[in-house]
């Protein structure tokens, strides 16, 4: 059995005495060697980091001889040399050739992501038939609805630290699991307790006759505080994505683990398998909301439908199972000791002050803001001018999400080698020319047809999930071991923070024209000619989104590089911190004082509409 040796000198590392390794070697030498002897790739810098630890630490779990206790298979790497094994480091990441993730713990994370996915169509999938048809919100109020439904997306760093640093009862990722899904139940049976106003067409052919044609008996009808009711189903909906959002997150990090694990040949088929389950379930989700919320009182055109309580009912029940399937189905080995949360902390700033890091941040936010930039208008459109349906505007966005998994299903296949910033340019800018050629003839009454209109939204589909593939592929390749949780959690929070940044923008540009419900209504030249004008601003941030591709890198090996070689910098990481938490607040306060009537038409939220 070979000895350890310990060395006093913390520059000096501990090792195994063999025929290849010399007694004295510093890191950098042993991490050579062990690159050149094991089959599989490996960063130099990743060895001689880990091996200082190392030498700093009197722990004996850091490696193992022969004959020594077990090592663990969720994160070690053997090296082998041409004489006999040597030890076993313990790196937190594993290269195996053969990796494969066992059928009780793929059923239980893939259900993680199902239910995800489900929640993901079918509570953002109520905003048009309720908030639109049923209580005729103003546009403005729609767009802050859908913001705050996926705000809670702009938190989820801190919930992957929360996930990282205080296991409970041993585990890091299991019971937030399970708490999760428990508090979203709740509050989906909460809401399927409370009560519904009248809607605000008392007659709901009023939804298609001129305003000018309304009979007497029809204009009493209008339930005019309809409209001020949003705020009481948009924040408990919040509050709902808060739970699943926290499974999630404990889901993400253990897909990160399992990512980092494979070959890197094929590492991201996890990342693809799991975001194509969520995606797929994103469908059905949509699909139940469509079929059971196309009454004529949401401005739909079937007989039958469910009231907004019933569909929060049966959301509940359906995700209730998924409490037991988090504990049961999930394997997690148990954390032996725990990171302390200041140390933590500390190491986590360090890590966002690498290049590496704060670049991927910056373009990720910058290039993330320009593309949210949104007309306001979109929904009232859709109602007024191509009288959609919510059954067939949940169609389209059934066809929307496919698209989306076969593009992150096919992206993960064929894509995985592709030049990053090529792929987006090309994507983007075809998605940008069908969508005007087709908005344009919706707005100027060349085409209103329904069927027409909706695809606008399923053409970005194709950018959108290639670029969220992209950003999934460039997480793994920076995430650090012990940090899996909070760095992919910084990552996705920066994406998801882009888009009530930007759409908050977007309310105080499109504010200055004349785009408001009352507008849309009437139809004239000068509200198409403003309408236009916003949509071609909207164009505009997009194309300019494209310039800050410079800071993305162009595939794996070279955001390796880039962390390798990318230094460090104290003031881009306060920077970076900086305009995060700005954005962060701005969003939040911003489009929650959308929701409430007293607030709704200050300027900060984007007013209520120019004069007339």
């Amino acid at each position: 059995m070979a000895r350890r040796r310990d060395y006093e000198d913390s520059r000096h590392i501990r090792f195994l005495d063999c025929a290849n390794v010399r007694r004295g070697w510093k890191a950098d030498q042993l991490a050579q060697t062990i690159v050149q002897s094991v089959s599989f790739e490996i960063e130099v810098n990743r060895i001689i980091t880990f091996l200082h630890q190392l030498s700093k630490s009197d722990e004996d779990d850091g490696y193992e001889h022969e004959g020594g206790r077990g090592r663990s298979a969720k994160s070690a790497f053997q090296c082998k040399t041409s004489t006999k094994k040597v030890f076993v480091f313990k790196l937190g990441v594993s290269r195996e050739a053969n990796y494969y993730l066992g059928a009780r713990e793929r059923i239980g994370l893939l259900a993680q992501y199902a239910g995800v996915g489900f929640l993901t169509g079918a509570i953002p999938g109520v905003i048009y038939p309720v908030l639109q048809g049923y209580l005729n919100a103003e546009g403005t109020t729609i767009v802050s609805a859908h913001v705050l439904v996926r705000l809670p997306w702009c938190f989820k760093m801190f919930f992957g630290v929360i996930s990282d640093c205080f296991p409970i009862m041993g585990y890091r990722r299991r019971p937030y699991m399970v708490i999760g899904w428990v508090f979203c139940v709740a509050v989906l049976l909460v809401m399927a307790a409370m009560d519904v106003p009248d809607p605000y067409y008392g007659d709901a052919a009023m939804h298609f006759i001129n305003e000018e044609k309304w009979t007497p008996d029809q204009i009493a009808s209008i339930n005019a505080h309809a409209p001020n009711s949003a705020a009481k189903y948009v924040v408990p909906m919040m509050l709902a994505s808060f739970g699943y959002l926290l499974c999630e997150v404990a889901a993400d990090a253990m897909v990160v683990e399992h990512a980092q694990r494979e070959p890197i040949e094929q590492r991201g088929l996890v990342q693809t398998a799991v975001y194509t389950v969520k995606t797929l379930f994103t469908a059905v989700g949509t699909a139940v909301i469509a079929l059971c919320m196309n009454g004529e009182e949401y401005a739909g055109s079937f007989s039958f439908s469910l009231s907004f309580q019933q569909a929060m009912m049966i959301t509940g029940i359906v995700c209730a199972p998924l409490v037991l399937v988090s504990w049961f189905l999930i394997e997690e080995e148990r954390v032996v000791e725990n990171v302390p949360f200041r140390k933590y902390m500390l190491s986590f700033w360090t890590s966002l002050q690498q290049r590496a890091i704060y670049q991927i941040v910056a373009y990720k936010f910058l290039s993330g803001v320009f593309n949210c930039i949104n007309i306001v208008s979109a929904s009232n459109i859709k109602l007024y001018w191509v009288h959609v349906t919510p059954f067939n505007n949940s169609l389209m966005l059934i066809a929307g999400t496919m698209l989306y998994a076969m593009t992150l299903a096919i992206t993960g296949k064929y894509g995985l080698n592709w030049n990053w910033r090529s792929i987006i340019i090309i994507t983007m800018c075809s998605a940008v020319f069908l969508d005007a050629v087709m908005t344009m003839l919706t707005i100027w009454d060349v085409v209103r047809n329904q069927w027409f209109w909706l695809g606008i939204p399923v053409i970005e589909d194709l950018p959108d999930g290639i670029r969220f593939m992209i950003a999934s592929y460039v997480v793994v390749e920076l995430a650090e071991v012990g940090h899996e949780g909070a760095l992919y959690g910084l990552f996705t929070a920066t994406t998801n923070l882009t888009t009530p940044f930007g759409r908050s923008l977007a309310k105080v540009v499109n504010a200055q024209f004349h785009v408001w419900l009352k507008d849309i209504r009437a139809d004239t030249y000068i509200v198409r000619r403003d309408v236009t004008i916003t949509v071609w601003i909207r164009y505009s941030m997009k194309l300019l989104s494209l310039a800050f591709l410079p800071l993305l890198p162009r595939q794996k090996a070279e955001t390796q590089e880039l962390k390798r070689t990318g230094g460090s910098s104290r003031l881009m990481g306060i920077i970076t911190v900086g305009y995060l938490s700005f954005a962060l607040v701005w969003a939040t306060s911003v489009n929650l004082l959308s929701m409430y009537e007293s607030t709704m038409c200050s300027k900060v939220t984007g007013g209520c509409g120019p004069a007339s």
